[in-house]
Order: structure tokens, then sequence, then C-alpha cells
């Protein structure tokens, strides 16, 4: 099941807007990405388990401090970029899905642009991010995915 909570709404203006968002969802659940996360996880949380009984014969402070250095290099080193990885993925083949479904793959652009508008600077730096930043994904469909889903798509 695919939810979407009203407040979208208001930005996704139409019914190409709100196709852009169910595809890229449905593309998510398709793509498996929830148990891939999950994997990805328990990897990273073992890794941190290991370090940390590594580490338990140092002295209080060491230990903590390296602690907090691994679950910060784990976050932004291994988990975000994973997670703006499977974000990039729903995107493409989001567009696929939607193209098939009739909805001309460009009205994406329209919507991620009105996405942008309505955060209006709030956004984190795409590096803290699990998502790719508006323009990254902007730009991404424009010039990588596009020609790829108007192959799918029949005026």
């Amino acid at each position: 099941k695919i939810v979407v909570y009203s407040g979208i709404l208001s930005v996704t203006k139409n019914e190409a807007g709100l196709a852009t968002v169910l595809a890229h969802e449905i593309a998510h659940a398709v793509a498996n990405h929830g148990n891939e996360r999950l994997s990805q996880q328990l990897v990273t949380y073992t890794g941190l388990t290991a370090l940390d009984i590594a580490l338990s014969t140092k002295p209080k402070e060491t230990h903590d401090v390296l602690m907090a250095a691994a679950g910060a290099g784990a976050e932004v080193g291994i988990l975000l970029p994973f997670s703006r990885t499977q974000e990039s993925e729903a995107d493409r083949l989001g567009l696929i899905f939607m193209a098939a479904a009739g909805y001309d793959p460009h009205n994406a652009v329209t919507f991620w642009k009105d996405m942008m508008a309505s955060q209006k600077g709030t956004a984190p730096p795409e590096f803290l991010s699990t998502h790719p930043s508006d323009q990254t994904r902007i730009k991404d469909i424009e010039t990588k995915y596009m020609t790829e889903a108007m192959k799918y798509f029949k005026q």
C-alpha cells in the first residue's frame, strides 16, 4: 500500500504531480529498498558493535570519542550515501513507471521545482541528507533519466 499525506497535494498541484510522487514510491517498493536498507543498517551496526567490543579495554574518554567518530563516519560515509542512491534509483524507475502509465515524465521536473520552492531553503546540505538535493534530482532527471523514460511514454 502506498499512502500519500494530503499536505503533499499543495506541491503536486495536479494529477501528473501526484503521479510523480506515487510512481516514485512504487519504485521504492518494486526495488525492495526497505529490505536493502535494513540489511545495510544491520551490517553497519554489526561493525560498530565489533568496534565497541574492540575498544572496551580503552579508557572511557578514548572509547567514547572513537565510537562517536565511527558512528558519524558510518552515517555520513555509508548510510546517507546509500539512501541517496536508493532515492535516485526510485527517481529513475518512477519516471519509467509514470511514463508507462501515460503521464509525461517531464512533469516530474515541474514537481521537483515546485518541491524546491515549497521548502524555501530549509533543506539540509545534500551530504547530510537521506535524499539528493532538489537541484541534483532535477539535473539527473533532465540529463540522465529522461531519454530512457520517454521510450515508455505514448502520447
